[in-house]
């Protein structure tokens, strides 16, 4: 089933994201743990892809148990980095064979040891190239990032919404944003997009913090506004890893409740492979 379908009649969809242990024993601990992800309705799980592919066959195993042998919706994320167009079309085929019918198609951030994008050689420099080519190709459904306090690189926020309306154009499905830690920010994207005429559903994401080093080092790789409250409740349990991870939970809590008062389209769980913070927080959209 495409992604796109869900959204009609759930209301929101709930998603969760994990990303693919490189040895064989993580891969076996995540598969136990995403039986007790099941247990707790999502509609569909991602997969994130290394940099350079470097996770390619692990994304692929994962996403494969998750539609296969758990029976949940999966999307497996696909980057530009590294990759010719004809070994993109290798990784689609791969995914077909596995019955995965769900693209999150990236940009990609720089290989590691890299500060700068380089469009590899006949290769796709931008995420809308590569949601041409999967339109193209026909047979998946398409979902696209978004940055509700605009991509790092861009030249300005309105620069990054021509980027970001250059997506949809191509023919993405569906968006699920950068996480973020002020609703605000996502009000204001969600809205400016709303009134450029763009409606495709806009999936809230929501990374819960575990310390402070943890969320100050997510948030100044994608460009994001880490709030000066946040930051002081995480350093005031600073000697106590359970009650920061607690306090991280609680703030993701509060984001969660106030996007579904506002009717958002879906919640995305950035979960980093961790049990408490879906046990906590998927009951409130999965109620």
């Amino acid at each position: 089933m495409r992604i796109i379908e869900l959204f009609p009649s759930q209301s929101p969809v709930f998603s969760i994201e994990i990303f693919p242990p490189k040895t064989p024993e993580g891969t076996e601990k995540l598969k136990q743990r995403l039986l007790e992800f099941k247990k707790y309705n999502p509609d569909f799980i991602s997969v994130t892809y290394g940099a350079g592919g470097g996770t390619r066959h692990n994304t692929h195993t994962m996403a494969s148990y998750i539609k296969n042998e758990l029976g949940i919706e999966a999307m497996a994320h696909l980057t530009c980095v590294s990759h010719t167009k004809t070994e993109i079309h290798s990784v689609l085929d791969d995914l077909e064979q596995a019955n995965i019918e769900n693209i999150m198609a990236l940009r990609g951030d720089p290989p590691q040891g890299e500060t700068e994008f380089n469009k590899p050689k006949d290769g796709f420099a931008y995420a809308s190239e590569l949601i041409a080519a999967l339109m193209d190709r026909e047979g998946f459904g398409i979902g696209g990032a978004g940055y509700p306090e605009g991509h790092p690189e861009a030249e300005s926020l309105e620069k990054d919404y021509e980027y970001f309306l250059a997506k949809v154009n191509a023919g993405v499905d569906f968006i699920i944003t950068q996480f973020f830690l002020e609703n605000d920010f996502f009000y204001k994207w969600r809205d400016a997009m709303r009134q450029m005429g763009i409606d495709v559903p806009l999936v809230a994401g929501i990374m819960p913090a575990l310390s402070v080093e943890q969320i100050t080092r997510f948030a100044r790789t994608c460009g994001c506004y880490v709030p000066t409250a946040l930051l002081k409740e995480l350093a005031r349990h600073n000697d106590d890893p359970a009650a920061m991870r607690q306090v991280g939970i609680d703030f993701a809590q509060k984001q969660i409740e106030g996007l579904m008062q506002e009717g958002v389209d879906g919640i995305h769980l950035y979960a980093l492979n961790r049990l408490p913070a879906v046990q906590q927080l998927a009951p409130l959209v999965k109620k």
